[in-house]
Formats: structure tokens, C-alpha cells, sequence
């Protein structure tokens, strides 16, 4: 029996060692083959292909979608084309899974909706080579912001880099993370947890951190390197010295570099910051869509679900991608391990075991997904030489009016 797992996993060493761990799944067992269909190298064009299917015939049993595609997720819910993961493997195993991992993608009770899959942890990686050669210690890893701007500013002095650091996702390093960082909303209330609320973007923090980031890439502290993964390119040719992205980078940024990639956990972001709370994990997890399953199929979805988050299963996947481990057991177990392994050792650190906020567990209203893509938009203009800095509040409250309202109504076709 076919179980169609589709994904939107890029060519690398991430969907190589995931195809390997389902194929020795399949191996395990006679009843069930999972078939894994990349649909789409963007993130979330596997959830609106799954419910764009006029066929239900076609549909996948399993899709991957990214967290900040929730509220489409969940306008599905509401209309029972997604089965919340909680009801299928159960309280038993539900229990076993860490607090933000249950938080961010469930509900407010805990009830995971989705299994992530990939759950990333932001983290910032360095240029050892960049750093000897000025003189200092290969391994130093900026705590603060502070501390990441002065480095910056020496490596510019000397002349070892073009520019100092630049981030992937704009609106996650420059805008999510930071406010959980601080344990500020984005969204109130509870950052859009019922899902709806009103965008708190024109905040007097954000304004002046933005305002800070303008100045930092007027003196090429900070250079604006494009929306995506492809951001990494100044960083692998050697033209920064410090990145900001996902842990589960870190591989390819090894293959693409002629240099020694340091990492660590990520500095606090934002200027005059001195407590760090858990920020919000990104990355993406497995959605149960309502296929009118036979209890057959069913079984064989609750056993692939199971064997996802399984320790076991998590223990490698968390030793060869460096993601956030689903299960809240495996840190303790892998502290040895992290002795010798500062990215996972830090991607524990800044989520699992660290202090957990009342905004630390992602953005949820449910018209969040068409609101991010308008940030990508909102920053460049921000970022622009030719907006003036007055200008920057007035943006922000723009987007805030925009979105402030009842989520966008998504329609789909009921059993």
C-alpha cells in the first residue's frame, strides 16, 4: 500500500539523508511504501498543490509544509481536510515530544497539529580563515550585537572582508527573531494564536532596530544579500565573515566554502539586549490531509508518523542536518555528543532547554503567510538608500493596517 509523502526538499545533503531513512523504513516492513514526490522547490507550493486537486484521488496522504504557511493549514482543519497529528499517534507518544516543538506547531493546549520535520534553529556561522587573518581568535563567536558590529567594523578596517555580515529570510533574522529574542509580540494578542489579530510592526523597538540595521549597511557592517537560501553566496565566496541562518545549513555551506566554517549559537540581535528567551522554530513538518484513508492506510501513516519521532530516528536526524530534535528526552542523552558539536550543542541551547517566553513559539494568524511575503517587499524598501529614515514608522503602520483584519478565507471542497 502506497503512502504519497509529498515535499518541496532542494537538491543536497538534506533530502539525500532523508530518502535514505525512508527507504530503510520501507525496507522494515512489507505493508506499507512510502513514495516521496517533490513537487516544487518552494516551500509552500506542496500545501496549495495538495488542495488545489480537483481529483482527491491524487491527493497525498502526507505534504510538507513550511511553518509559516500554518494559517492555510489551518482554515483546513476548521474544514476537516487535515487530520491534527495529536489524534493519530495519540497522548501516550504526544507526551514525549518537547514543549516547543508541541507550542509552535499545535495549538495553544499543545496539541500537535503538524510533526515537524526539519524544525530549524537559527544560528550564526563564521569565517575562521577571515579571522586569523586579522589577528584574532578563529573561534570567537559574537554573544550580542554589539559585539557582532565591532567585529565587523575591525574585519572592515583591515580589509579581510567586503562586507561584515548579512542574514537568509530577512524577515525572520531582522523582524521574528529579535522580538522573541525579547519576548515582545508581533501580533496581539498572543501573536495571532486564534487566528487573527492586530500587527504590532510600527513598535518604537523595531523602528530603532531597523534604523540601526540601515546604519550598519551604510558602513557595510550588514549587506542585504536577497530573500532566500541564495543569500549565502557573499558568505561561501569569502565577501562576509558572519551569516545568519538555519542550522540545518551548515553541510552545504561547508561544500561551497574554501574556507574553515565556525558556528554558533545566535548573538541577541537587537542593540542594548541582555536576556535571550527561546525564539520561534522554522523549517517545516508533516500535514495528515483528509483523504478518506482506509483504516489500513491509516495504520500505515500512524506507523511512519511514529517512526519520525522516535528517538532513534531523531538522533540521526539531528546528528547529520543539525535540526531541533522532536523529542525531549535526546539533549540530555547527547550531551557528550555536544561537547564536540557546538551547532547542535547551541541548536539545544536556543530552544529546548532554553527559557521559554510567552512569544516564543511563532507567528499564527492565519493571513500571516500573504503578510510575509509583503515583508520581503517592506524591507527592501526600508533598506533602500533612497527612503529616508522618518519614513521607516510610516511603512510599518502601513503593513499593520493592511493586515490587521480577519484572515484571509480560504475555500475548499468538503467531504
Amino acid at each position: 500500500m502506497e503512502i504519497l509523502f509529498w515535499h518541496s526538499f532542494q537538491v543536497g545533503p538534506v533530502v539525500d539523508t532523508f530518502r535514505q531513512e525512508v527507504d530503510q523504513w520501507n525496507r522494515s516492513q512489507s505493508e506499507w511504501t512510502v513514495e516521496l514526490v517533490q513537487r516544487s522547490q518552494n516551500y509552500a507550493d506542496p500545501v496549495h498543490d495538495a488542495f488545489s486537486l480537483e481529483n482527491e484521488a491524487g491527493q497525498p496522504q502526507l505534504v510538507l509544509g513550511p511553518q509559516y504557511a500554518e494559517g492555510k493549514l489551518m482554515t483546513a482543519l476548521g474544514v476537516k481536510k487535515i487530520i491534527p497529528v495529536s489524534e493519530v499517534i495519540g497522548k501516550e507518544h504526544l507526551d514525549k515530544i518537547a514543549q516547543i516543538v508541541k507550542l509552535t506547531f499545535g495549538d495553544e493546549k499543545g496539541n500537535l497539529l503538524s510533526l515537524p520535520l526539519n524544525p530549524a534553529c537559527g544560528v550564526i556561522f563564521s569565517n575562521q580563515d577571515v579571522l586569523k587573518k586579522a589577528g584574532m581568535d578563529p573561534h570567537f563567536i559574537p554573544s550580542s550585537m554589539e559585539e557582532l558590529e565591532n567585529v565587523c567594523q575591525e574585519l572592515k578596517q583591515k580589509q579581510c572582508v567586503e562586507f561584515g555580515y548579512t542574514c537568509a529570510w530577512p524577515p525572520a533574522y531582522l523582524m521574528e527573531i529579535p522580538a522573541a529574542q525579547q519576548d515582545l509580540p508581533l501580533i496581539l494578542p498572543d501573536n495571532g494564536r486564534a487566528g487573527q489579530g492586530v500587527y504590532q510592526f510600527n513598535s518604537e523597538w523595531l523602528v530603532k532596530h531597523l534604523l540601526d540595521i540601515r546604519e550598519q549597511q551604510k558602513k557595510g557592517v550588514f549587506v542585504y544579500a536577497g530573500r532566500d537560501n541564495n543569500s549565502r553566496h557573499p558568505f561561501t565566496q569569502g565577501r562576509v565573515a558572519f551569516y545568519l541562518q538555519g542550522s540545518s545549513h551548515e553541510q552545504l555551506l561547508k561544500k561551497e566554502s574554501n574556507f574553515t566554517v565556525g558556528c554558533g549559537a545566535l548573538p541577541t540581535l537587537v542593540k542594548g539586549q541582555k536576556e535571550s528567551y527561546a525564539f520561534p522554530l522554522g523549517g517545516a513538518s508533516v500535514w495528515v490531509i483528509n483523504t478518506e484513508m482506509t483504516q489500513k492506510m491509516m495504520e500505515g501513516v500512524k506507523a511512519f508518523l511514529l517512526f519520525l519521532a522516535s528517538e532513534d530516528f531523531q538522533e540521526r536526524w539531528h546528528k547529520a542536518i543539525a535540526c531541533v530534535p522532536v523529542a525531549q528526552s535526546l539533549p540530555d542523552k547527547l550531551e557528550a555528543f555536544y561537547q564536540d558539536h557546538p551547532l547542535h550543542k547551541a541548536v539545544v541551547h536556543q530552544t529546548i532547554k532554553a527559557k521559554l517566553g510567552r512569544y516564543s513559539f511563532g507567528l499564527h494568524a492565519h493571513n500571516y503567510e500573504a503578510a510575509r511575503k509583503e515583508l520581503f517587499d517592506l524591507i527592501e524598501r526600508v533598506l533602500d538608500v533612497q527612503t529616508q529614515d522618518h519614513e521607516i514608522g510610516k511603512l510599518l503602520a502601513e503593513f499593520d493596517r493592511k493586515f490587521s483584519s480577519l484572515p484571509e478565507v480560504s475555500v475548499f471542497k468538503c467531504n
